[in-house]
This record gives C-alpha cells, structure tokens and sequence, in this order.
C-alpha cells in the first residue's frame, strides 16, 4: 500500500544510523523504484564505499563491478537500506553479501507487498503497521 509512511519510516532508520554512534561501519540507502536498476544501485553503494575510480571504470562489468562491491562488503558491518522494493532483488548479482551471524550487517527495505519479502529469501521478516501520527 502506498503513502502509510514506509520511506518516511526508513529515512527516521538512515538518520538514525547517520547520526549516533552504531555497530555499523557504513550505512548504505538506496531506491530500488518499481523497475530495479541494478547498476544504479551499484553505483550508489560505489559511492557510499568510496571504491577507487579506476576500478569502477565503464569498461568494467556488472559483474567485475558485484565482486568488487562483494569484496569490500565482506570486510565491514554494514546496514542496507533498500526503499521502495517491487520484486525480487538479486543482492548477489549487485554484489550485497548476505547477513548472517558472521558479520552481522542488516538489510532492511520497505515494499508494497507482504509478498515481495518473501520473494527476498530472508531468513526473517518483521511487518510493521504504521500509524502515521507516530512519525511526527
């Protein structure tokens, strides 16, 4: 359902993470948008990991880009923020190692559907009823 306050929501978690000291090395926001771009989001997370430019070249791949993406992730505790997801996102194929208790990153995103978090392969699922006089 759309305007309940989901990016509203996520943008209070960003902040959040920007502005008190965490866990997390990096925090990463990023939109996926109804039509997932994946090397739009590459390069938003290539920004935020200030990979260098001249292993980020346009002659590089996709996938010479996710495994560089892939590479600097797995050394950091990350957090993910991933907003306005419509269908299933390959993490790996943008490069996003999966969470585990091993390094301790989160992903978290917001969608439309109840469905689409499933579609993810997430180990858990938190559904959040929003009431948007909370978010004031």
């Amino acid at each position: 359902m759309g305007g309940v306050g989901k990016t509203t929501l996520l943008k209070k978690i960003n902040n959040h993470f920007l502005g008190t000291s965490t866990d997390f090395e990096i925090v990463i926001w990023a939109v996926v948008s109804k039509s997932p771009n994946s090397e739009n989001i590459q390069e938003v997370i290539w920004n935020k990991l200030q990979i260098p430019h001249r292993i980020w070249e346009t002659g590089s791949s996709n996938d010479e880009k996710a495994a560089e993406i892939f590479r600097v992730l797995s050394t950091k505790k990350f957090v993910l923020l991933l907003d306005d997801v419509w269908e299933r996102l390959g993490l790996l194929e943008i490069g996003v190692p999966y969470p585990d208790a091993q390094n301790k990153s989160k992903i978290v995103f917001t969608t439309r559907s109840k469905d689409n978090s499933s579609r993810q392969h997430s180990p858990s699922s938190w559904y959040v009823n929003i009431n948007k006089s909370q978010l004031v």
